[in-house]
């Protein structure tokens, strides 16, 4: 029997050092599609002209206008505005409501801010400021 030399393996490339890092990078980029795909704007699907009604304390969702738990009819909607009450009050003034809902997210006071007239009150019954 002889001893053969063993050929030295060739030095790892590139891609074989990144092999133990696949997995777990394959799982973030995973994670932030589906966080992106799957992200609210603060709206819930809720567009102009429909009702929404109060649910619990903080959040709200799309009902029939004739439903009696309805708060009003969307009047305007807008995205990354400054979400503080007196900010979102004074805008939807501005066009035509009475009340506003805000995205519960909203990252450094800004998100998204929904309008609500109160179909029980004309224009001329709001109180004046």
């Amino acid at each position: 029997m002889t001893d053969s030399p063993v050929p030295a393996a060739a030095p790892p490339g590139r891609l074989a050092r990144l092999r133990p890092f696949a997995v777990p990078l394959v799982a973030i980029l995973a994670f932030l599609l589906f966080r992106a795909l799957t992200a609210d704007d603060g709206t819930h699907g809720i567009r102009t002209g429909e009702c929404v009604a109060a649910v619990g304390a903080d959040d709200f969702s799309k009902v029939d206008c004739a439903d009696p738990t309805s708060l009003g009819r969307v009047t305007f909607i807008e995205t990354n505005v400054p979400t503080d009450q007196a900010s979102a009050l004074r805008l939807c003034s501005a066009h035509g409501a009475q009340g506003a809902f805000t995205s519960a997210d909203s990252a450094g006071g800004a998100g998204t801010v929904i309008c609500v007239a109160d179909p029980r009150r004309s224009v001329n019954d709001r109180p004046t400021s």
